[in-house]
């Protein structure tokens, strides 16, 4: 057990190795999933804290449906969302 490990064979230059192109399309649609994914998340996350914000310290103000298609509607720019929950005063409730 382990003795392939300590071969004296030298192995070729795999310097100039190239993905196949099914291997390349493959990690480009797994990139977008995961940035789509987490784009998705942060849309999510700013909707309710926006809901939140707009609820009231306590949740004093009702939510209803047209408050949470705007949310979700406004979250399509989150980073821009976060920027401004930062900057407030009290930040996301």
């Amino acid at each position: 057990m382990g003795q392939n490990l300590s071969t004296s064979e030298v192995f070729a230059d795999t310097s100039k190795a190239k993905l196949a192109p099914w291997d390349r399309n493959a990690d480009y649609i797994l990139a977008v999933v995961w940035g789509l994914s987490f784009y998705g998340i942060g849309m999510i996350f700013c909707a309710i804290a926006l809901l939140g914000r707009w609820s009231g310290k306590h949740g004093e103000r009702g939510v209803n449906f047209f408050s949470i298609l705007a949310a979700f509607i406004l979250s399509v720019g989150w980073p821009l969302i976060l920027i401004y929950l930062a900057r407030t005063a009290d930040g996301p409730r």
